[in-house]
């Protein structure tokens, strides 16, 4: 007879100890409850649908906010007394003790856009984008309520991905469109699954998947697939970005292996990239050339008219420093200064920037400015503090990194908040990967109370 020590058999015992002896102080019920795992269950596949139907769907995002409403309506007391909650049964962390900061920046975005366009011309289409992203933050909530399993998440980065790369591929090869453009256009489809190829990374060396240690990188690879094929170059440049938290926190996180995996993959994606083929090359050699047309005078081209369109924000915003033309009237603006002779008269049909910060500045002017930032900075900073800590929950956190860093990356060259998917997108996945941290810590927190009291081995007979 030999006894032996399992430790995974201790945390498989400590887990259901958990689920079965604790009541949640929101629920009120034990997490196993059939009603809250039939929960659990909806919730993680909306949790899986979100980033899936992004870019394989017209109305995917849209059906996922539709969702949201819907459930915070029917949770919204559970949501209020997460809140801050006070019962010692629900130790740390809570929704606005951690959260907050980016329910904060979201808000004041929202406030933002209100009294601009209260000032300078109401119209509401130009409201929806920030309306949506303050609703996103139910999101964090219900994660943190529902308990849907956050590994569900990598997976839909996978469908997502890959679906994105599958209609890229039959659009660009099979319809012999000159860009693949998904259900969007093209710089939106190829930014958005970047973006999600990217956060797959922070899945590797995880074992959420007990056969699928490649999947992680088949996401990777299909997102930078997929934005090759839309020839959005604004989004190239997040690959280089991205190394940098990569290597900073996700050495530790992922492994120095994985990265150098990674970087693999990217040489062997710049080789097939090269291939005349696939577009890319010219894309890149046209930049030089749009550069030398623009310098003799000559804008009509998709460098040119940025660099025209940016002289033409600046120019809003240093005649409207405080305040900006307006939410809604950049392109009265533009027409204006067409009309005066500052811009090329090509201009005229443009209604944002094509960058970012400088869209806020001519619009918004420098509190506009300051929203932006507010919009990036929040959860960068809730991620970055999330890092600092151990625990199953630091993917997620390096993961949103990973998406902040790509959303500042592409408003470089497009205005992604101007578009419905890509606003909502980002919202949602800041919120949902907010959730899926705080979840992760409150589980670890609540069962190590329970573990405590709990036996400390678990003796196997062999």
């Amino acid at each position: 007879m030999k006894l032996r020590l399992r430790q995974g058999a201790v945390n498989k015992a400590s887990h259901a100890l958990f689920l079965e002896t604790t009541i949640d102080p929101l629920y009120h019920i034990s997490p196993a409850h059939p009603v809250a795992l039939r929960t659990a269950q909806c919730a993680s596949l909306l949790l899986f649908l979100l980033p899936a139907l992004a870019l394989t769907t017209h109305h995917g995002v849209g059906a996922i906010e539709a969702v949201l409403l819907i459930a915070g309506g029917a949770y919204a007391m559970p949501l209020w007394r997460q809140r801050r909650a006070q019962s010692p049964q629900a130790p740390q962390p809570h929704l606005l003790d951690d959260a907050g900061i980016i329910t904060l920046a979201f808000l004041f975005n929202l406030v933002v856009a209100l009294l601009s366009m209260a000032s300078t011309g109401f119209d509401p289409r130009f409201l929806e984008n920030p309306a949506k992203m303050l609703v996103a933050v139910l999101a964090t909530g219900l994660v943190m309520l529902l308990r849907p399993a956050p590994r569900v998440l990598w997976a839909g980065l996978l469908a997502g991905t890959v679906g994105a790369a599958g209609f890229a591929v039959y659009q660009r090869f099979g319809l012999n469109m000159a860009r693949a453009e998904g259900f969007s256009m093209p710089i939106t489809f190829g930014d958005l699954a970047m973006s999600m190829g990217l956060m797959s990374l922070a899945a590797i060396g995880q074992g959420y998947w007990r056969r699928g240690a490649a999947l992680p990188y088949l996401a990777f690879f299909a997102g930078v697939v997929a934005s090759i094929l839309s020839g959005a170059r604004g989004g190239w440049l997040a690959l280089l970005l991205s190394f940098v938290p990569m290597w900073s926190y996700g050495r530790h996180t992922l492994g120095r292996r994985a990265i150098a995996t990674v970087a693999v993959i990217l040489l062997a994606l710049a080789a097939v990239a090269a291939l005349p083929q696939t577009g890319v090359r010219q894309r890149i050699t046209d930049v030089g050339r749009e550069l030398t047309q623009y310098n003799h005078g000559n804008p009509d081209s998709s460098v040119g008219a940025r660099l025209e369109m940016w002289k033409g924000a600046w120019t809003m915003f240093v005649e409207h420093p405080l305040t900006g033309v307006g939410r809604a009237n950049f392109n009265i603006g533009l027409k204006q200064l067409v009309a005066r002779g500052s811009v090329d008269p090509a201009m005229s049909e443009y209604r944002h920037a094509h960058n970012e910060m400088l869209n806020a500045l001519a619009t918004q002017g420098l509190i506009g400015a300051l929203a932006l930032l507010a919009v990036y900075a929040a959860p960068l900073l809730f991620f970055t503090r999330a890092l600092r800590h151990p625990g199953r929950h630091r993917p997620y956190a390096l993961a949103g990194i990973l998406l902040v860093i790509s959303y500042i990356d592409f408003g470089l060259t497009q205005v992604m908040f101007a578009h419905h998917v890509g606003a909502s997108f980002y919202a949602l996945m800041v919120c949902t990967l907010a959730g899926s941290c705080l979840l992760e810590r409150r589980c670890a927190a609540q069962a190590a109370g329970i573990t405590a009291t709990a036996p400390a081995a678990v003796l196997v007979q062999t």
